[in-house]
Parts: C-alpha cells; sequence; structure tokens
C-alpha cells in the first residue's frame, strides 16, 4: 500500500519526490514503491462570492447588508489548471493501493487549510496525516516523512486559518459593498488594509499641518590633537511671536562666553556588545530595506524562492529566537560552518526559548549551502540570513571601548562620547562604524569656549517608512518603555495588525488600489486614499487599530480553543449589523476631472468614460439611471469583435467600424462595416455591409 502525499505547489512537490527517491512521473504526480507525491497550485478552492449564494448576478444595492451565509461554500477556481489537478488529486485519493494521504501544506495556518480543504472537498475517508517541513533540505524531508503526525493534532491551527478567512471575507465583502454604495466611487477595504492607510494617512496629515517654527540653539565648535568636538546646549530658544525667547538666548550665550570649558570627569570602560537578534521575516525585510534598499514585496519573493531551494528555514515567522528541540540542528550547522569560521555553540536563553516561540522559529541558514548560483540581490539576502547567524555564534567576544566625557561651562554640563572596537567579535559579520573618536581629554583640562547663537527651525515628521509600517503592524500598540518580554506576551496574544506571511500583500493590494505610493522606502496617502478614511470616518466605521487588533486577539483564542469559527463568524456580524444600521447618508461626491471624455452620450448627453470592461455614461448615477454602455468585447452572432476607443468614439458618433479578417462558413475571408444599433435598453452591432477580402 502507498501513501499520497499533497504538497502545497509544484516545486515542494518535486523536493519531496527528490527526496524520497521518487521517479516514475504521472500525469500531476511522481510515484514510487511507498509513495506517491502530488501538488496543489495554493488555493485550489476559494470561497463563494455573494452571486453564489443567489446562484444570479445580483445588483450590489439588492443585497441586504451585512450579508453573512448561512453556512460558508467553496467552489473550484475558475481555471482549467486547477480544475484538471483537482481531478488528479480526487483520483489519486480514490485509488485501491492509496491507504493513507499526507497534508503537505505549507508550514503554517494557511497551508494547513488548502490541503485539507482539498481533501474534504473530495469526500476522501481515508487516514490523513501531517507532514510538518521547516525547511526544504533533502535530509529533513526524509527525517519528517518518517515522523508524520495525524492531521487531526493540527486542527487548531486550522480552525484559526478557517476564523481568519472568513472574517476577512465578511469585512471585506460587506464594508467594501456598504461604503462603495454610500459614497458612489468603488473603494475595497478590509480587516487589515484599513489600519495601514490610516496610519500613513495620519503621519501625511500630519506632515501637511506642520507649521514650521525658528528656534535658537547655542553651539560651540572646539578642536583639540587635530580632532573636532561640539558642544551643544539643549535648550530651544523660540523666536515664533510673542513665545520669542532671542533676548534670552543672547543673554546665556553671553554669559557661557564669559566662562572656561573644563574637563570634569573622564570614564573609560570596556563594553561587551550583544549581537543583534536572529530574524524574523518583518525584522529580515526591515534590515534589507533600510540596509541594501530592498523593497518589501522584492525582498519576500526571494526569500521564499530561498526557502523553496533549501538554503533557508521556513521564512514567515514573527519570532527572532529558536525552539530548544532545534539545538541538535544548530551544533551541526556550526560544525559544518567551522571550517571556515571560528564558532561557538552557545546554549543561551537569548538564542532558544520556547516562550517566545509560537509556530515557527527565527530564519536562519539550512544545511544545504549554495553553490555561487545565485543572484546579485539572492546572495545579499542569503549573507544577511546567514551573517546573523555567524554573529550569534562567533566563538570570539565583542568589545570596544568607551569614554564619557563630562565638560562644564559655568553650570552648565555637556557629555561626549566615544567608542572604539577592542575585539571585533560579531563586528566580523555585521561592521559598526563609530565615527565619534574624542580627542585625548585629560580631567583639569580647560579651554576657550566661543559658543554662537546657531539659527534653526523644526522639522515636520518623517514619512512613514516600510520598518517603521512593518514595526507599527507588528504591535500598533508598542511602548518605548516596553521590554523585551511585554513584546513577546503581546504578540502571543495576538496584539498584531496581519500577519509575516499577509502583510506585504496587503501593501501591494493598497497600492494597487491607488490609496498609497511608495517612493523607494517610503509611502504617501494618495488623493484617494484619503476620500476612503474621510468616507470611512463620516460613515462612523471604526475598524483602525483598536478594533482590528481585538479581532486579531479573537483568532489567538480560536488558535487556543477558547472560541470557535462559529463564534468569529457571530462576533463579526454583530459588528457589522452595528456599523451598518446606523444608515448614516453621506454626499456621494465624484471625482471625473482626471478622466479622458470619450464623448457625448447618445441617449442622454452626459459624459462617456473608459473604464475595465467598456465605456459607460456617467447617467448610471441618476435616478433613473442611464444604461449605455458599449462593451470592450462585442458578438455579432458568432463574431467577436475587440472595440477598441478609437472604434468607441466613431461609434458613438453614429460612425460605421470597419472590421477585417472575418472568416465566413464558407472559409472565405470577409471585411465588414458595423454601426450601432440602439435596443430598448441595450445597444448592439448592427452590419451594414459586408464583401470579401482580395486574395
Amino acid at each position: 500500500m502507498k501513501k499520497l502525499i499533497i504538497a502545497e505547489k509544484p516545486s515542494l512537490g518535486r523536493n519531496i519526490a527528490r527526496a524520497l527517491g521518487l521517479k516514475k512521473r504521472g500525469n500531476g504526480y511522481i510515484e514510487g514503491e511507498k509513495y506517491i507525491v502530488s501538488w496543489a497550485f495554493g488555493h485550489l478552492f476559494e470561497l463563494f462570492d455573494v452571486d453564489g449564494y443567489y446562484a444570479q448576478k445580483m445588483k450590489w444595492k439588492d443585497v441586504e447588508l451585512p450579508f453573512t451565509p448561512k453556512k460558508f461554500k467553496f467552489k473550484v477556481k475558475q481555471n482549467k489548471g486547477v480544475e484538471d489537478q483537482f481531478k488528479i488529486l480526487k483520483k489519486l485519493m480514490e485509488r485501491e493501493d492509496v491507504d493513507g494521504i499526507i497534508n503537505c501544506g505549507d508550514a503554517d495556518r494557511e497551508g494547513q487549510i488548502i490541503v485539507d480543504r482539498i481533501i474534504k472537498e473530495s469526500r476522501c475517508k481515508k487516514e490523513v496525516f501531517r507532514l510538518w517541513l521547516p525547511e526544504q533540505t533533502l535530509e529533513t524531508i526524509r527525517k519528517e516523512v518518517k515522523e508524520i503526525k495525524p492531521d487531526k493534532e493540527y486542527l487548531p491551527l486550522a480552525f484559526e486559518g478557517y476564523s481568519r478567512m472568513v472574517m476577512d471575507w465578511l469585512f471585506g465583502i460587506n464594508l467594501t459593498r456598504y461604503i462603495t454604495l454610500k459614497s458612489g466611487q468603488l473603494m475595497p477595504v478590509g480587516r487589515v488594509l484599513i489600519p495601514v492607510l490610516k496610519f500613513i494617512y495620519d503621519r501625511d496629515m500630519e506632515i501637511l499641518k506642520f507649521v514650521k517654527e525658528k528656534y535658537i540653539q547655542l553651539e560651540n565648535q572646539n578642536e583639540k590633537d587635530g580632532v573636532k568636538f561640539k558642544l551643544t546646549l539643549p535648550t530651544k530658544f523660540s523666536l515664533v511671536g510673542k513665545n520669542s525667547s532671542e533676548e534670552e538666548a543672547n543673554k546665556r550665550c553671553d554669559g557661557l562666553n564669559k566662562e572656561k570649558g573644563k574637563v570634569l570627569f573622564k570614564e573609560n570602560k570596556e563594553i561587551k556588545k550583544q549581537p543583534p537578534k536572529l530574524f524574523s521575516l518583518s525584522t529580515l525585510q526591515s534590515y534589507l530595506s533600510t540596509k541594501n534598499k530592498i523593497n518589501f514585496k522584492s525582498s519576500l519573493e526571494i526569500i521564499q524562492k530561498l526557502y523553496e531551494n533549501g538554503y533557508i528555514t521556513y521564512p514567515r515567522t514573527n519570532t527572532e529566537y529558536l525552539a530548544t528541540n532545534e539545538k541538535g540542528k544548530v551544533k551541526q550547522l556550526i560544525k559544518a560552518m567551522s571550517k571556515n569560521h571560528n564558532l561557538k555553540f552557545k546554549d543561551s536563553k537569548k538564542i532558544f526559548d520556547d516562550e517566545k516561540v509560537e509556530s515557527h522559529s527565527a530564519l536562519i541558514p539550512t544545511l544545504k549551502f549554495p553553490k555561487k548560483n545565485l543572484g546579485e540581490k539572492e546572495l545579499i539576502i542569503y549573507k544577511s540570513i546567514l551573517h546573523r547567524f555567524l554573529a550569534n555564534f562567533v566563538a570570539e567576544e565583542t568589545i570596544t571601548a568607551k569614554v564619557v566625557v563630562t565638560i562644564g561651562v559655568g553650570k552648565d554640563r555637556f557629555k561626549l562620547t566615544g567608542e572604539s572596537v577592542v575585539q571585533e567579535g560579531f563586528y566580523k559579520y555585521e561592521p559598526a562604524t563609530f565615527d565619534n573618536k574624542l580627542p585625548n581629554f585629560i580631567e583639569g583640562d580647560s579651554f576657550k569656549v566661543n559658543f554662537k547663537k546657531i539659527l534653526k527651525e523644526t522639522k515636520p515628521p518623517k514619512k512613514v517608512s516600510e520598518r517603521e509600517l512593518a514595526a507599527h503592524l507588528k504591535n500598533p500598540f508598542k511602548k518605548s518603555t516596553d521590554t523585551e518580554e511585554d513584546e513577546y506576551r503581546a504578540m502571543l496574544k495576538g496584539i498584531e495588525i496581519g500577519t509575516e506571511a499577509t502583510r506585504t500583500g496587503i501593501i501591494e493590494n493598497a497600492k494597487k488600489y491607488e490609496y498609497i505610493s511608495q517612493k523607494k522606502s517610503n509611502f504617501s496617502v494618495e488623493p484617494l486614499g484619503i476620500k476612503v478614511i474621510e468616507t470611512l470616518n463620516k460613515l462612523n466605521v471604526d475598524l483602525y487599530k483598536t478594533k482590528t487588533v481585538e479581532f486579531s486577539k479573537l483568532l489567538k483564542q480560536v488558535y487556543k480553543g477558547n472560541s470557535s469559527i462559529q463564534d468569529t463568524i457571530d462576533l463579526v456580524t454583530v459588528e457589522l449589523k452595528k456599523i451598518i444600521g446606523q444608515n448614516i447618508d453621506i454626499l456621494r461626491v465624484y471625482n471625473d476631472s482626471d478622466r479622458e471624455v470619450i464623448e457625448a452620450c447618445p441617449r442622454c448627453g452626459k459624459n462617456i468614460y473608459e473604464n475595465s470592461k467598456g465605456f459607460s455614461c456617467v447617467g448610471y448615477r441618476d435616478i433613473p439611471p442611464c444604461n449605455f454602455t458599449l462593451w470592450k468585447i462585442m458578438k455579432f452572432k458568432s463574431i467577436e469583435i475587440k472595440i477598441s476607443k478609437t472604434r468607441a468614439k466613431k461609434l458613438i458618433k453614429g460612425e460605421s467600424i470597419l472590421i477585417k479578417k472575418i472568416k465566413g462558413r464558407d472559409k472565405k475571408v470577409y471585411s465588414a462595416e458595423f454601426k450601432l444599433e440602439y435596443k430598448e435598453k441595450y445597444v448592439n452591432l448592427k452590419l451594414e455591409k459586408y464583401f470579401l477580402e482580395k486574395e
């Protein structure tokens, strides 16, 4: 008898087949003596849309909101390749020589439900197991195949995955329809997208409203032993209106210049430096964005590819710690790397801590090392992960010499700090630059000072960066006083917006909808994004960080078994009823100023604009509406005709268009001229004349 392993993607399926030595290729699967490996293409199934529950196409205004299905239904995605692969999987599951199914979705909640759903929809009753792969090396695959567990042990993960799926469907479908119908403009929104947009919107509004204020600061420049140093009085003397303190600045400046600078204290100390933590996905992406200018979208694609090629461990992790059961694997890694690096295993809670690991450990390299086969950005990202690992296990301690000098000028005190490397340690892998060299100060030394008034002005807040947005989404309520323990407690409670796996995709959606734009690593809100937030505020839709985190915490309760999928559905429905039940009316404002007018509508005289599917009159917004629409793909009998912008303009003006190379039933090639024919509700193409094309 054999077991069927269903991988989430073909690339994973091929890796498993290679690890198990399977050679016989079939249509959509690879087979051996004990195992058959086949695969999905990610999600083969998707939730019904609203029309699916009505079994017909419904106008948005005709669907009562909030819409909550009595029972959520799934359907195979409308794609021939997907449909064919599901048939192959179903047939393989039904084979008499297959006595068990192994779920090998990606090692996360989404991967769990992707394969679970395939098995459920196939109505397979055979025993199901779970193959959990923390990495895709051949050795790890072979090891984990021997240690498969019953799939039911992962039910809490599946329940959380389904809860997240239905929650996001309910919020996305209902709120998108609600604010679109109220505002008159399509505004796709969702549970995570809204707080992402709000964070960027709030910052840009701060910048917009910011008023620069001039002030004076007192500074003294000196040089000793060829090294320049600066003393700056922290007080800022305002130059704004009645609050101006310029006179006080003059007095303080004169007073300081009557004194001498004196070296009061000099403290020398050696400091043992600790390496930065191993990477979670978001900390790695932030590091790459800041240091290497690789944006989140690009870095995620490359990180995923490195994982699929077996070079790094599972990447979509939210922790910077390793599980204690990985100590053996880490020792093997250190042994393999010790030929070229002076490493030492460190059994430390700063690295291994089960209390800070939820589903997956921090990102580290595997025992599969690339052999000069990586592209430029792939190499940068792989080396970043490798060097962070080496930094944490380098044998040599990292020591710096720190000098703190206290200088007195009258009653004022100034502290200068200098630092230099004594012992390189982890700086070999993550170099640090110290540009704060100090002169050789001696206690009791004195020197002349010449403080000057330096005119400065306040600076507006900076644009939201990728790094800052990632940190906000990881914990939107993080305080500067929070300890690392506080941060991880918050993480395990679900105090987050989105997940490590989904945040990059949500940000990309916000850009696709033209709510935000990105320049290098910084985000800006766009006019449509401003309109979305203003519309949400007018409709009193509060799905900002506080409310969104409440629902994130609920998902963690589902995972822990303290809540259920039905509880999630009920609570979201209550929230939606509360929002929609207010039934607030707002002014429907349409901004067509930046749209090209195709022609005037032949029915009502209003403007016709192009959209993704055709050319429509804006009179559809009126009561009663004007229904004039000219589709981009039109049919005359069995002939499919593409309507370009040029052709649309001619047709709307009453002119004919020439269509060439039409194959007739007699297999001859014709040209034909068409005009518009106006029916009571619709417009169709009318054949004016046709003629045989010359050979």
